[in-house]
Order: structure tokens, then sequence, then C-alpha cells
């Protein structure tokens, strides 16, 4: 136990505590526990441990937390919103508190209501929980996916924790999960690169009992209105409804017993944060200013967002900070965020987060607000136009002026002939004729956008990798994270755009967007980064609001992404930020070969490293090596990032190289037999 909280000391280097049941029995690590299980029963024999970053109740938070017959353990990793309230109502239904932290309500909580204690909760959790009286073992993760919850099995034992590499001192043998990795399991559906490891789906539980029972079911999911009921609130009422939630998500988030920062960009998310919590200081007339922390690209000026973010730091009278990193900084902090994040980097952006998080650590705090989240439920991005255009928003409220059928199909063609893509991407997004994905999910471009994008190229992978697990289908894996229920909402109910914002919640954004590049980046450095737009309350209403109240049709231009918050927070930001169109968050790429990122391959893409994996072809990776240095083409330095990251986790993880299995080739070979008869 105190090797594996070492590891993860990162993650909060205030306090650890851990918690042994009366056997005295190990087997857990971080902030879960174990249960110890034969082939027919489990024996429960829990252990908790935790490390604390300590933000609220600075004096008596500590952790595990026990009630008050000690017959209930509890370990929370996150915040949760509003605590105080659900403090004064569990007291008055005769619940004793014995310290001033937030996370004690989950005991409290949980022993007047039962695992519904859940639909209580306002924030962001991992939570364990041991029930010693039903000999209960309870995990549950917040809606959205932005606390990490990991699980695997070690010699009959169920371990759960904030980070993979907790497992290892507990006498866990890392393996490729291959399927996975081919298929896109790591960055699109709950299955990780390491076998028999997953993560906790976002809204969802898991319960283990002494029968040998393990049952997982979801809690929350996020629901939108039928796309042919027209709308009936006023553009202006939506608008005063969305400003007056945001405010509200940020000033909760405000609450701790230590500064609390904001990392600020150059796009309107982060920018009315800032706003909005200078009006909050000023409606209570607090004169500290707010510090904002921002990161610049030096290399590139189309890249750096620093300039922009300074005037807004201006005008929200915050006292700004800027880190100006180079594309060798990026590399020379490569290696170490691969350990932090546990998973492949397509670029370098996940880095300069990592790096970004040093720095504000560095300046002595420990809690910043992040505009994450936002794109996803206001259509931010220029894939979610496209899945818009797909259908007329029979939805939209009067006075919203429609494109005509032949205004909208002339820009859905400009998205079908890639001119609309090509703006942003140097990434080919066509299909590759399996249109499957499509079919499931009401011919959204989503999954091809994403799986093409952000995935390996399918050259690398060996010959027997792929006999095994079948060709790359990233898009369909993307497809089937969505649940059976809501497919079929997609399919009858809700309009295109709405499905598309939908996949991306249960895809890529909590496996990427809120993982390496969100708290895995930012705890490494024991920051703790807090979401107002991951607001449930808030996101339960944008969800309810028409298609063209998020992205506006536009008769003489492009159209408006976001159009509803921007007109939410015009009185909190700047006219240039409120005019600025969205520019996605990238590290600049290269404009020529960089001797450390050679010097990077030269170091880790060696024939013995590569051999090692056992998926990978050295041919093919020793000839894209030749090709980026005569070309300096994107997609290969893409490529040779994703490859240099598993060369690093196979190393620091001590992998075994990956061996087909003879069971999969003996069924498929049986299959094979079976289809010829």
């Amino acid at each position: 136990m105190a090797k594996s909280l070492e590891l993860i000391k990162h993650r909060g280097p205030d306090e650890k505590g851990t918690y042994f049941s009366s056997c005295g029995r190990c087997g857990k690590l971080h902030f879960y526990n174990s249960c110890m299980e034969s082939e027919l029963t489990i024996a429960m024999h829990p252990a908790l441990g935790h490390i604390r970053l300590s933000i609220i109740g600075l004096d008596d938070g500590q952790q595990p937390l026990s009630n008050h017959d000690q017959s209930i353990h509890t370990v929370v990793n996150g915040e949760l919103y509003g605590y105080k309230d659900i403090k004064a109502d569990l007291e008055s239904k005769g619940h004793v508190f014995k310290t001033a932290t937030d996370s004690e309500i989950v005991l409290c909580l949980y022993e007047e209501y039962g695992i519904s204690f859940l639909n209580h909760l306002r924030g962001e959790y991992a939570i364990c929980i041991w029930d010693s009286k039903r000999k209960r073992f309870f995990l549950a993760r917040d809606r959205f996916g932005i606390k990490p919850l990991y699980y695997t099995q070690i010699k009959g034992t169920l371990f759960a924790a904030s980070e993979i590499k907790a497992f290892l001192p507990f006498g866990w043998e890392s393996e490729w999960d291959v399927d996975s990795i081919l298929q896109g399991g790591v960055l699109f559906d709950m299955r990780t690169a390491f076998k028999g490891v997953s993560c906790l789906s976002p809204g969802h539980y898991l319960m283990a009992t002494p029968t040998g029972n393990v049952q997982i079911e979801q809690y929350w999911s996020a629901s939108y209105p039928n796309k042919t009921i027209k709308e009936t609130r006023s553009a202006d009422e939506m608008i005063q409804g969305v400003r007056g939630r945001l405010v509200d998500a940020i000033e909760q988030r405000l609450v701790a017993d230590v500064p609390v920062g904001i990392y600020l960009s150059g796009g309107i998310d982060s920018s009315c944060i800032a706003g909005i919590v200078k009006h909050l200081k000023e409606k209570s007339n607090i004169q500290t200013k707010t510090k904002a922390f921002a990161l610049a690209f030096v290399d590139d000026d189309d890249f750096n967002e620093g300039h922009i973010a300074r005037r807004t730091a201006e005008f929200c009278n915050a006292d700004f900070q800027v880190l100006q990193v180079t594309e060798s900084d990026l590399l020379d902090n490569f290696e170490d965020s691969v350990w932090h994040v546990e998973q492949f980097h397509f670029n370098l952006n996940s880095v300069g987060k990592f790096m970004l998080s040093k720095m504000v650590r560095d300046q002595g705090f420990k809690v910043v607000l992040t505009g994450e989240g936002s794109d996803e439920h206001f259509g931010g991005y220029v894939h979610f136009q496209a899945d818009y255009l797909l259908e007329p928003d029979l939805s939209a409220p009067d006075g919203i002026q429609l494109l005509t059928e032949k205004e909208r199909e002339k820009k859905l063609d400009m998205f079908s002939q890639q001119k609309e893509f090509k703006k942003h991407s140097k990434t080919d997004f066509a299909d590759d004729g399996n249109d499957s994905h499509r079919k499931m999910l009401n011919n959204i471009s989503l999954p091809s956008l994403l799986g093409s994008s952000f995935s390996l190229s399918s050259q690398y992978y060996s010959k027997m990798a792929v006999e095994q697990y079948g060709s790359p289908n990233p898009a369909l894996t993307i497809a089937k994270s969505m649940n059976g229920v809501n497919r079929a909402r997609a399919a009858t109910d809700w309009h295109p755009l709405h499905t598309s914002l939908d996949t991306a919640l249960h895809s890529f954004f909590s496996n990427y967007l809120l993982c390496p590049l969100g708290d895995r980046v930012e705890m490494a450095h024991s920051i703790e980064a807090r979401t107002p737009f991951l607001d449930h309350i808030l996101c339960e209403y944008i969800n309810g609001l028409p298609p063209s109240i998020k992205i506006h049709p536009n008769k003489g231009g492009p159209l408006i992404e976001k159009w509803i918050l921007k007109e939410a927070v015009k009185p909190y930001v700047t006219q240039e930020i409120y005019e600025r169109t969205k520019a996605p968050f990238f590290a600049p790429p290269t404009k020529e070969p960089n001797p450390k990122f050679m010097d990077l391959l030269s170091k880790f893409l060696t024939r013995k490293n590569i051999d090692r994996l056992g998926w990978i072809r050295y041919d093919k990776v020793s000839e894209a090596i030749t090709t980026y240095l005569k070309t300096n083409d994107l997609r290969t330095y893409q490529d040779l990032l994703i490859i240099t990251s598993y060369i690093i986790l196979s190393i620091r993880f001590n992998v075994a190289p990956y061996k087909p299995s003879r069971f999969v080739s003996s069924f498929n070979g049986a299959v094979d037999s079976c289809s010829t008869q």
C-alpha cells in the first residue's frame, strides 16, 4: 500500500491515510478498495488508501472517512459543490458531521439514501465506499468523467485507483491490449492500452458483493429533446437561462480555503469565466485580483494566443502570467508527460498543459478554473457544423431565421467535399468504405472524423496483430461507445447535432480532453482543475435547447458556433472575444524536423524496442522516419509521436511483449472453417 501511494503522491502531496479491515489484509491503493475472491465466493477484506491535496477543510479533512459506528468507510477524490446546503439538510435529519470538508457529505448521504446518494451530488468526483454491514464495495465516477477511475483484477483481487501505475506494487503484470490499441479503445471507449485494465464509465457505479457478483450500472445520462417538437421559449429567455446557470456554476467553483486561479486562453470559454469571476468579486466587494495563467507557443504566431489572453486579463483586472514554450521545451518534457498520462500523445498539446500546471503549482496555487466542456455542449468544433446541417431544425423557436433547404444543402455540400475540414486540419477525413458507424448513428460524420484524425495509421500494425483482431476501425468503436438506448433515440428522436454532441461526450471527450489534456497533466503537478461548463445543472439546461440556438444559421456567411453562449456572456467579455471564431487549442506543428525530435526518435524507436512491442512493424517505422526527414509531413510526425509514446510506456511499465493468442487463432480458424461449409 505505501509503495502504491508513493507512486501517485503527486496527486496529493499534503497528507496520506489508510484504512485496513479488522483482519488486517490489504489489497488496494490510492483511494479505492479491493475484494479477495476465490472461484466461488468473494471474501471481503477491504483496504483503502488516500493521498490528499488539501483544498477545503485544511485542518480536519484527512481521509479515509468513517461514519459514527465505523461501519461505513469512504475515500473521495474531487470536489463536491453546494456541500454546505447539503450538510444543513442532513443535520436537520439528525446526521452529525465531524469535519469541515466537503467529502464527508458522501458518508451521510449514503446513510440517508443508499446508492441513490449519487443523485444529490454536484461536482467532479471518484468515490469508493466500503459498507461492512452489507459487505458491499462501491465505486462511482462523476457524470462526465472529470476524475479518472481505473479498475482491474490481480490474482483474484479487485483493485481500483486514480492511476494505473498504482497497481504495480501489488503484483500487477502489464500486458498490451492489442485489440483495444488497434480499434481505438484507448481514446474512444472505456478500455485502456493494458489488458484487463478498464476505466469506469462516466455516470456509472460499480458494486461488488460477497456472492461474487460485480455489477456496473449507469446512474446518469445526457438527454436531448425530440427534434420535431417546436421550442416555445424565446431566444432571450434561453439566453438568460444559460447566463444565470453559468454564473451560478462559476460561483460554486470559487469556494475553497486556498486561492483559485484561471487558465486563460484566447477563446470565449476561459475568457467568459474570467469576466464572470470579475463580476462576482465586484458584487461581493472583493478587492483581490484573480490570478490568470496562460500558455504561449513562441515558435508560431498563428498558434500563440498569449497576446489575446493578456488583453482579456487586462479587461478582467486579473494578474496575468504567461508561460512561453518552444517545441524543444515540449519535447524535453515528452517522456515524463507520457508516464503521467499513461497513454499515447498524438501531438504536443498535453505536454504544454503539463508544463503550464507545473508553473501554476510553482506559483503556490492548487486550484484553477478551466473552460473544458463548452464546445461539447454548445457545438464549438467545425465537425459539429457538418452534423448540424444533416437535417433541418424543426424545433427552432420563432424569431430564428433558418436556412432554406437549398442553402442548407449547399453548406452541407461544402463539408462533404471537405472544403471546410481542410481549413482546420491536414488529415483526410473520408470514410474507408465501411459506413456501419454512420448507420448506427443517423449518418453523423463525427466518428469518421475523430477516428481518422487521432489514430495511428494502419500500415504500422503487424500482419499478425491485424489477422488476430481485424483491420483498425476506430469509427466503429466510437459508434459503439454510445449505449443502445441512446442509439435508438438518435435514430428517431434526436437531431443529428445532438447525436454528435452526445457521441463526443461518450468517447473522445472523457478519454482525451478530460484525461491526458485534463486531470492527468494537472494532477501530475498537484493542480485541481474545476470545470464550470461541466456543471450538470447547466449542462442539462443546455442539452434541452434547440440546435439552431447553439449553432446559429447565417445566410450571409459561415455558421456561428456557440451562438447562445456568446450572447449569454457578452456582458463579461471584450468585443474582440465576442466576435472571434473558434480556434482549437493546438501546439504548433513543426516547420522543419527538430533535432530534439530526431534525438527522441533515435533514443526510443530502435529495432529492439519496436520488436519488444510485438505489434508494430519496424520496417514501416524506419520508412516513416526517412519520409519525415524529407517531407516534414504532419501526419507522419503524429504517427511517430504515437509509437514513441508506446515505447515509453513499454519501458516504464515493463510491458510483456505481445504474443498472439492461440485461442483466438483457433477460434478464427473454426469460424473460417464453418463459413466455407
